[in-house]
């Protein structure tokens, strides 16, 4: 409800689909991230663990597997989703990075330090989500090229593995300060949404914050409710 008394309009953010490969992607990279950065830390856990560390570390190697397997699964569902869907392809077509979006991030910046009054007219998706989108690509691709090798480890030459094991864990490190301090930050601690961004649970945004942050989208979507509901009253 809004302030005024009046249900606000809401609209679809995120399909069911696209939620559900979310969840599996943040559940799979947070047991990959914290199951892997458990081996940066294994005279730690033998100091206080011990003789169990031996059991704890068996199951770390399970755990890190199994979810890398799924990351890899979803990655490719991912891949053929956006590309035999129409959501699917509706979703890859917003995302692709235009010149407007450097004009957009260079007036926002200006906006949020105060040289511009009103924030720029942003669409569907912002350049912030985008980047984050594309980097995705980028980071599953040597993680999961990387991690098939060090899987592999027989199969490969000693410099090779050592190649794979540094970008590995450079690639994970960057991802991880990228969900934590990138994508966590501007999604859960915006302003606007604190403390949460409901839209990976339920596909919903809101009218007054998609007329905040997403203005030339909302102004897109209305116009299709006006021009339906326009049909609909000439055929009655």
């Amino acid at each position: 409800m809004s302030h005024s008394g009046k249900t606000k309009k809401q609209f679809v953010r995120l399909t069911k689909s696209q939620r559900i490969q979310h969840i599996i992607l943040v559940i799979s990279t947070t047991l990959l991230i914290i199951t892997g950065f458990m081996l940066q830390a294994d005279r730690w856990f033998i100091s206080i663990f011990g003789s169990a560390s031996e059991t704890i570390f068996w199951l770390r190697g399970i755990i890190h597997r199994i979810a890398g397997v799924s990351v890899t699964i979803v990655c490719v569902y991912h891949l053929i989703y956006v590309t035999v869907t129409k959501d699917g392809r509706s979703w890859v077509i917003d995302m692709v990075p235009k010149p407007k979006d450097v004009v957009d991030a260079v007036q926002n910046m200006m906006y949020m330090v105060g040289f511009k009054k009103e924030r720029p007219r942003m669409d569907r998706f912002i350049y912030i989500e985008k980047l984050e989108y594309w980097s995705v690509y980028f980071g599953m691709f040597i993680v999961i090229i990387t991690g098939s090798m060090m899987w592999s480890e027989y199969l490969w030459p000693k410099f090779y593995m050592d190649v794979a094991g540094a970008f590995h864990l450079g690639e994970a490190t960057l991802a991880a300060l990228a969900i934590i301090i990138g994508h966590i930050f501007s999604v859960h601690y915006n302003p606007h949404v604190y403390p949460m961004n409901r839209a990976f649970l339920d596909g919903m945004i809101d009218e007054d914050l998609m007329k905040e942050e997403h203005q030339l989208w909302y102004e897109r979507e209305m116009k299709k409710i006006e021009d339906s509901q326009a049909g609909v009253d000439r055929n009655g």
